[in-house]
């Protein structure tokens, strides 16, 4: 997902319950960019998705609740543009 659709992608996964999580950018893992951004669920709303997007090299990864909502886990199948339903 090219930059150009950070507006729509901040507008689609709004329609989700997600909002950022910060206004910081965070480095990436895969590129070591400093492009990352972070979005979680707006509270009060049932679930547990974390999802980071690189804005330099359009990696996502997403972590959801673990056994017994304790600990954080990557969900290594996260297809962002599946999740966003194109």
């Amino acid at each position: 997902m090219p930059l150009a659709d950070l507006a729509d992608l901040e507008r689609r996964l709004a329609k989700r319950g997600f909002r950022r999580d910060d206004v910081f950018l965070h480095d990436c893992p895969d590129c070591g960019e400093h492009a990352v951004l972070r979005f979680i669920l707006l509270r009060g709303r049932i679930g547990g998705r974390d999802i980071a997007y690189c804005q330099a090299c359009a990696r996502s990864r997403s972590w959801r609740s673990g056994a017994g909502h304790t600990e954080r886990v990557e969900d290594p199948e996260f297809d962002l543009e599946r999740f966003l339903g194109r």
